[in-house]
This record gives C-alpha cells, structure tokens and sequence, in this order.
C-alpha cells in the first residue's frame, strides 16, 4: 500500500465518522422530540386536570345549594376538600414540562418522572379516604334533608351510578398518567 492509498483509506475514515456523527445527531433530535412531545402531553393534562377542578369548585356548590337544597356547610366542605385536592395536585406535585429537556439532565428528568409517579400514589391514599368520607356524609345529609321514599332515594341512586362511573373513569385516568410516565422513562433510557 502506498501513501496515495492510506491517505485516501483515512479520508473515507473521517467521511464515514462525519456521517455517522451527523446520523447521531438526527437520531438525537427524534429522541428528543418524542421526549418533548410525552412531556406536552404530560402538561395538557395537568391544565386539564385544573380547569376541571376549578369549574368543579364553581358548579359542585351550585348544584348542591341550589339544585338539591342540601346546607350551605355541606357545599362548603365540598368546595374545601376540592381546593384541597387543587393545592396538592398543584403544589406538591412534581410537574415536568418540556422546558425541562433544556434546564435538567435526562437523569434528573427521570428522576422526577419517578417522583411523580409516588406522588399520584400518594394522592390515592388522600383522596380515597376524603370521597368516602364525603359520600357518607353526603348519604347522612340526604337522609335527613328528604323523605327517602321520594326524591331522596332517586339522589342517593344518582349518586351512586355516579360514583361509579367517577372510580372508572378515575382508574383509567390515573392508569395513564402511569402508563404515559413509564413510556417517558422508557424513551429517557434509551436516550
């Protein structure tokens, strides 16, 4: 082999390493750009979640109040335990948005992916034991405040097929959030 030779072997080299760098690159900003899309969607549902326990904390006393003559301190306490739920849900969350792929390291990301994991976990054991507490009372204030055999008894059952759908509806919300937080995991580990 002659000079020529090697020098051109060692330009194919650096051709081939330039390639491979760039495709790198590409490969790079795909991975980000699913990441940046995962944590959008994160984010839209934590607004969502938001607004909907606003308007909750707006039409929840109304309708109680002024649709089902229940006492005041009942849609009081339920607005309480609403906001209750606003300031956990906004306060000691961990929230990831898609500002963080440029503020924090893939590790940290993760490792707040995982703290929010906890933290939905966390709420359950809050939140299971307040709506229970609540539906009791709720049964105890219809009770007394109407004749059973009428109205009340259509109530009690609104309030039950309602329930159920709010746990169904609830599971499958929570279910994925945690399943949208392992796919972000999942993405971050390959990265």
């Amino acid at each position: 082999m002659t000079d020529k030779d090697f020098e051109e072997m060692r330009q194919q080299m650096d051709l081939l390493k330039e390639k491979l760098n760039r495709q790198e690159v590409v490969n790079e900003q795909l991975m980000r750009r699913t990441i940046e899309s995962k944590l959008n969607r994160l984010n839209t549902n934590r607004r969502f979640k938001r607004i909907y326990m606003i308007s909750n904390m707006v039409f929840i006393p109304w309708l109680l109040v002024r649709g089902l003559a229940l006492p005041l301190w009942f849609a009081v306490v339920t607005v309480g335990m609403i906001a209750l739920a606003l300031v956990y849900h906004e306060a000691f969350m961990e929230h990831i948005s898609a500002d963080d792929l440029n503020r924090y390291s893939i590790h940290e990301i993760n490792e707040k992916a995982v703290r929010l994991k906890q933290q939905g976990a966390r709420w359950l054991r809050i939140g299971i034991p307040l709506i229970i507490v609540w539906l009791i009372t709720f049964i105890y204030v219809v009770q007394h405040r109407f004749d059973l055999e009428a109205e009340g008894e259509s109530i009690l059952y609104g309030v039950a097929i309602g329930t159920i759908i709010g746990a169904c509806l609830g599971f499958i919300i929570y279910r994925k959030q945690r399943r949208m937080i392992d796919y972000l995991r999942t993405d971050i580990s390959v990265e």
